[in-house]
């Protein structure tokens, strides 16, 4: 059961002593530059971090929207934070798009997803995929470090904090790396570059894979996985906000998404619903999908239905729902137990999510249901007039939420980079 602590539970005395092990390991670096500054430099004011991401997937962007988020709360008024989609901005073209290949790929091939992931799933393999994806990044990534001159790099992707590591030993620069890792259990070998100089990671479970793929423990620091700010505050009482989205107080809220792809089998799930005629009324958010909005709006639907596409507003959407139905992506897990929410999840991309399942489920937190008609089941069970299955899984989301961990993942960022300044 240790997996499924609150993530970062035990984080202010272990992250005492990791950074003093990094403070330690990295004197050397200090003393060069305090010693620069000793010489009469200027001090610097504003804290420059880039955040490399890459749009193949709602939880790449979501995390570094995230970090950024809590490090400007942290320094409103002296730090400058700038997210870049690596693959997009610093790889040769024509891979530069490859990263519109990953939804087709999870969707309409998952086997051959499954495969390759598991597959692929060791430091020396990583290493070799590295080593033909670096020659087509190192460039762009290159020009991109001399252009900002960032103080920090954070990488939110797998790929990402390999190359800044080989980037920055060839231009002979020596700021900190930090991964910030956002896969809940199943956590690929690619996440895992010694050269780091902090790994954080959101469960015990993805500690242990990052020792076992070569990590120093003075480096790993379980720190959970970055949300938004915005679901751990619920902005209105639950009924003051039913009523500003439009919703009847009187009956449920079931909120069904599909990520920010518009993932799954979101449209037969929706029907589904519906057609058991459960006493609900359902939102249904189809993402960046537009054919699945278009076909969701197309539905003369037999409950009260809302039909969404990309919203800016989910932390409400949650907030205002008794149950979520959505594939298991780590950060809408994670945003859903912020806000108390009890997750059915009917599916999940092979590989990466499939530990998710029983995290939540293991946790208490949520039923696993991949066909339409177990989601119906399940939502029957937690839909129940004084249902205690309802009364458990909120309490324990709340048990194994982690709200704030985007504050303190900013707090070691923010932290690291004034160590390195001295």
């Amino acid at each position: 059961m240790s997996d499924l602590r609150p993530p970062c539970a035990h984080a202010p005395a272990q992250v005492r002593k990791e950074r003093e092990k990094i403070r330690q390991s990295s004197g050397q670096r200090h003393v060069a530059r305090g010693s620069r500054r000793a010489r009469g430099a200027a001090p610097m004011v504003t804290m420059k971090v880039l955040i490399l991401m890459s749009d193949t997937g709602g939880g790449h962007p979501s995390a570094a929207k995230a970090i950024a988020e809590a490090i400007a709360h942290l320094r409103p008024d002296k730090c400058q934070v700038e997210i870049v989609d690596f693959i997009a901005n610093c790889a040769i073209r024509p891979f530069n798009r490859s990263g519109r290949l990953y939804r087709p790929a999870v969707t309409y091939v998952p086997s051959l997803w499954r495969w390759s992931w598991h597959m692929s799933d060791h430091p020396q393999r990583t290493a070799f995929f590295l080593s033909l994806l670096a020659p087509l990044c190192e460039g762009g990534l290159t020009r991109l470090l001399r252009r900002r001159r960032p103080q920090a790099i954070v990488s939110v992707h797998p790929l990402a904090n390999h190359l800044a590591a080989q980037v920055l030993r060839g231009l002979g620069e020596s700021i900190p790396v930090v991964t910030v890792v956002t896969d809940l259990v199943n956590a690929h070998a690619s996440w895992f570059c010694p050269q780091v100089d902090l790994c954080l990671v959101p469960t015990e479970a993805v500690r242990r894979k990052a020792l076992a793929c070569g990590l120093s423990p003075g480096r790993v620091v379980v720190a959970g996985l970055p949300i938004s700010l915005k679901f751990a505050r619920r902005p209105l009482d639950k009924g003051e906000l039913r009523a500003r989205l439009g919703l009847r107080e009187e009956l449920s809220v079931i909120l069904l998404a599909g990520g920010g792809g518009g993932i799954g089998r979101v449209f037969e799930t929706a029907r589904a619903i519906a057609e058991a005629r459960l006493p609900a009324q359902l939102l249904v958010v189809a993402g960046h999908n537009e054919g699945l909005r278009r076909r969701l709006e197309a539905v003369k639907w037999e409950i009260p239905t809302k039909i969404y596409g990309f919203v800016t507003n989910m932390p409400e959407l949650m907030h205002a729902s008794d149950a979520i139905v959505t594939k298991a992506g780590p950060s809408t897990i994670c945003e859903a137990l912020a806000c108390g929410l009890p997750i059915v999840l009917s599916g999940a991309i092979p590989g990466q999510e499939e530990g998710n399942v029983g995290y939540v489920v293991r946790g208490g937190a949520g039923r696993w249901a991949p066909t339409p008609e177990e989601v119906v089941a399940a939502l029957r069970e937690l839909l129940a007039p004084e249902s205690e299955a309802l009364a458990q899984m909120k309490e324990s989301a709340r048990r194994l939420a982690k709200p704030e961990a985007a504050l303190d993942i900013a707090r070691l960022i923010v932290e690291l980079v004034e160590e390195y300044r001295g």
